[in-house]
């Protein structure tokens, strides 16, 4: 269920209110139009209202989990605001803000599909954190494109596993009906090839829209999911006039750099 603009960081949760008022204007701003735009697997049903606790006067920090790679190591591989130009990174404040609750759907061979954004997927992240990102790279302020990014670490070999299950899944996966907390929603996804000549974004990747039927071209989302050895960085994008949008290939470029040096302790 789409996010309402007065509504919390991402979900529906009780942080983002005070989330929203401890950033500046230009933070504020950003937030804003990603929770109005942010739609689809990556958000809990609950859509809260306004209201909210003043807690801690501080920027939300990077989500904290456990698992056999350090957090600290992968939340310092998480990309920030100056190491891609005309980029703004917002990390997020907590798990709900990242990933939705467990999901079902009718059709199993969209199973990995609804995964990418389900807290309870087939295969386990170790570790994850993330961020919303967003591209002011295109001086069109209507081109502005803004992403809800995850990155993710695997046991040795899942994270090969869930991008060959996700590709698989995108040869017949075509519609489906999401349940999340009582809730249904149906879905249409079409896969997404990469631009031509372009160089590849790590040692995997995947691409396509996933669209919530019931909302037309404001429901249409572009999914990236790239890995980079035992990580995957996962990104939601949508850009602010609706129309088709796109992954800036630098942003994942960097991302999987970093990634990767996190990985070999560089």
């Amino acid at each position: 269920m789409p996010i309402r603009a007065r509504s919390r960081l991402l979900t529906g949760s009780r942080e983002s209110a005070a989330d929203l008022r401890r950033g500046g204007p230009h933070t504020r701003a950003a937030v804003l139009a990603a929770a109005a735009l942010v739609p689809v697997l990556a958000l809990t049903a609950a859509c809260g209202g306004g209201g909210g606790d003043d807690k801690a006067k501080k920027e939300p920090g990077p989500v904290r989990a456990s698992g056999a790679v350090s957090t600290a190591k992968l939340t310092s591989a998480l990309l920030t605001s100056s190491d891609v130009p005309h980029v703004q990174v917002l990390p997020a404040g907590s798990k709900t803000q990242l990933l939705g609750p467990a999901t079902t759907v009718d059709n199993a061979a969209c199973q990995p599909v609804a995964d990418q954004w389900s807290s309870r997927p087939k295969h386990t992240r170790q570790v994850y954190t993330g961020a919303m990102v967003t591209d002011t790279a295109d001086k069109d302020k209507n081109a502005k494109a803004i992403s809800l990014e995850v990155i993710a670490s695997y046991a040795p070999g899942t994270a090969e596993t869930v991008l060959d299950e996700l590709t698989t899944a995108l040869k017949t996966c075509r519609t489906f009906k999401a349940t999340r907390n009582g809730g249904v929603t149906s879905y249409s996804v079409r896969p997404v090839a990469p631009p031509a000549g372009r160089p590849a974004l790590g040692d995997q990747e995947v691409a396509y829209t996933i669209a919530d039927t019931a909302r037309g071209a404001a429901g249409i989302v572009l999914v990236t999911v790239v890995r980079s050895g035992g990580a995957t960085a996962a990104y939601e994008t949508v850009r602010a006039d609706h129309k088709t949008a796109t992954l800036r290939a630098a942003i994942a470029l960097k991302q999987a750099e970093k990634l990767r040096a996190a990985a070999t302790g560089d």
